[in-house]
């Protein structure tokens, strides 16, 4: 049965669907189309394609994937689901039979080689050194880089020592003769690589004389170690000749390292991939059907136009929809393969503003820059003159995650941040009132009562009002915001309903559109404040007391927030900045 388009399988309808949605990348798209046809003088053998997680590597290379069957290519594409470089091998091999670029030889000699591995494993009667020789000439991914171990062995994997894998073939090698009787088969099973890979440039070099061949690689930044040595040797002719109808495509987060490409670069293309333009972005956006401005303009920013984020987002259901910035985060945050990167992630959210000085608060200082460079790539991420801040959106969620799966090391993170933040106006070293006429020490003061009342916001609300009016007598509108968007997010954060219904009360002095009446402000504080028995009137050039000092009371007992403002002890209220 012959479907819509000539398509004869599942996988061809689903890869015309998946092209027919394909958005940007056109110039990569056309000049790979161009190459296949390209006379051989000016044909590119190489394509390196590089970009960050989620930027669409992947696509393209499944897009080259389809333009080279649509050229009537034979098309091979693995990448790490392939256990090791074996099997990668036999993955070429088996891809290309299935289009019709049987690879005899190759398939020949691997089916050999399986019997005798297996003949190995299952031999009672077999060495245990033979079979971790078996073992270990299998390179598997991720074991570290691979090296030629001991002479006549191949590549090995690097966890074993090159003096135990002599020592173990000592042990074996009257078992190995005695079991192959043949030396060719002593070498298929010790260097499965170096014995099999001619066999395939051989087939390879067959297959070519009728049709183009292209194989693809994927995932490479997770697979390099193991597959680079090969291919530079593949390139280097150590195999045999390569066919001029082979091209070669490889996709991962890092360009290919001209240390060791170098030589090839004549017949190389390095292509590095953006995110999206905001036009390619929105196209993506309409052909997924996604066309209402407000939540085009939330993906759009949270995306930072990555292709993958885009097109989830795109695709969410229902309640995503609605909640869209918990799946962009959820999603990014899965292209990241270390448990302890997503954790870092979250927890990087508690500062309301970052730098490595505050991240070595959260995680050892030896890990703070490596962290704060990996965190200044994320789309939800932005930069302010050295400093970074998370999307305010993306932030709430992550805060909220944080503070539900781990109440009490939410407070205690939060607690640290506060006493760094003291130290660093400490360390100014300013005297007297002379502080609250320093911009910086006053920021380092709003941002140690913003984790102040995220630890333990009955504790420390009075001192924080208490700060407030102290700013309401003599500094700037802006900086007097500064303490309101202060209590507005201690309350979204810490879910606090003592803070909650503070920051409801305190919305009636920042009328929309207008300016905070700081006059009004000072007196309500100052006369709440009083009529709970906390502290001293505050005057317009009132200065706090050292931090020793209890600044209002403290000894009186904990704050009755809901009763004190008004509030319920929900927290349900709107809050300043809502």
């Amino acid at each position: 049965m012959v479907g819509p388009g000539g398509a004869r399988s599942l996988q061809e309808v689903l890869r015309q669907r998946q092209g027919s949605e394909f958005v940007g990348r056109r110039q990569q798209c056309d000049a790979f189309r161009a190459n296949l046809h390209a006379p051989v003088a000016e044909r590119k053998f190489v394509f390196g394609l590089h970009g960050q997680a989620g930027i669409g590597k992947t696509f393209l290379l499944r897009q080259l994937r389809e333009i080279s069957l649509q050229d009537s290519a034979l098309v091979a594409i693995t990448d790490d689901t392939e256990s090791n470089l074996v099997r990668v091998l036999a993955a070429i091999a088996r891809q290309l039979a299935g289009q019709g670029g049987e690879a005899r030889n190759f398939a020949q000699r691997f089916a050999e080689y399986e019997r005798r591995h297996d003949e190995v494993l299952s031999d009672p009667q077999a060495p245990s050194e033979a079979r971790e020789l078996v073992l270990s000439t299998a390179i598997r991914f991720g074991l570290g880089v691979v090296r030629a171990a001991a002479p006549g062995l191949g590549p090995v994997a690097d966890a074993v020592p090159p003096e135990k894998i002599q020592e173990w073939v000592e042990h074996c090698r009257g078992y190995l003769a005695k079991r192959f009787g043949s030396q060719a088969d002593v070498r298929l099973l010790l260097s499965p690589v170096e014995e099999l890979s001619p066999h395939l440039v051989e087939d390879l070099r067959k297959i070519t004389r009728h049709r183009r061949l292209v194989v693809l690689f994927d995932n490479y930044e997770r697979t390099s170690e193991v597959v680079e040595p090969w291919l530079l040797r593949l390139l280097q002719g150590h195999y045999g000749d390569l066919p001029l109808g082979l091209v070669i495509g490889i996709a991962g987060q890092h360009p290919l390292d001209f240390n060791r490409w170098g030589e090839f670069s004549s017949i190389t293309v390095s292509w590095r991939l953006d995110p999206f333009t905001p036009e390619e972005a929105r196209t993506l956006l309409d052909r997924k059907g996604v066309r209402d401005p407000d939540l085009v303009d939330v993906v759009l920013e949270l995306s930072g136009g990555l292709p993958l984020l885009l097109a989830g987002l795109a695709e969410s259901g229902d309640d995503d929809v609605h909640d869209p910035t918990g799946m962009a985060v959820a999603r990014f945050l899965n292209f990241v393969p270390e448990q302890e990167s997503r954790d870092d992630a979250v927890l990087a959210a508690l500062p309301r503003v970052l730098d490595e000085d505050v991240l070595a608060v959260l995680r050892e200082p030896g890990r703070a820059v490596g962290l704060f460079r990996w965190l200044r790539e994320r789309p939800f991420v932005h930069e302010n003159q050295g400093q970074l801040q998370y999307h305010q959106v993306v932030r709430e969620k992550m805060v909220r995650y944080e503070r539900g799966r781990a109440p009490r090391r939410f407070r205690q993170h939060h607690q640290a941040l506060a006493e760094h933040f003291l130290q660093r106006r400490d360390e100014l070293g300013l005297p007297g009132d002379s502080c609250w006429y320093d911009w910086e020490w006053r920021t380092l003061l709003v941002e140690e009562f913003y984790h102040r009342l995220c630890s333990a916001a009955h504790r420390w609300l009075p001192e924080a009002l208490h700060h407030c009016a102290v700013a309401c007598g003599f500094e700037t509108e802006p900086a007097v915001r500064a303490w309101l968007d202060a209590i507005a997010s201690a309350a979204r954060d810490s879910g606090s309903s003592a803070v909650l219904a503070c920051a409801r009360d305190l919305q009636r002095f920042v009328p929309p559109g207008g300016s905070v009446d700081r006059v009004e402000l000072q007196r309500y504080l100052t006369r709440r404040l009083e009529q709970a028995g906390y502290g001293q009137p505050v005057g317009t050039r009132t200065i706090t007391p050292d931090r020793g000092t209890p600044v209002v009371g403290e000894s009186r007992g904990a704050l009755g927030g809901a009763s004190f403002f008004g509030g319920d002890e929900q927290g349900s209220a709107p809050v300043i900045g809502e």
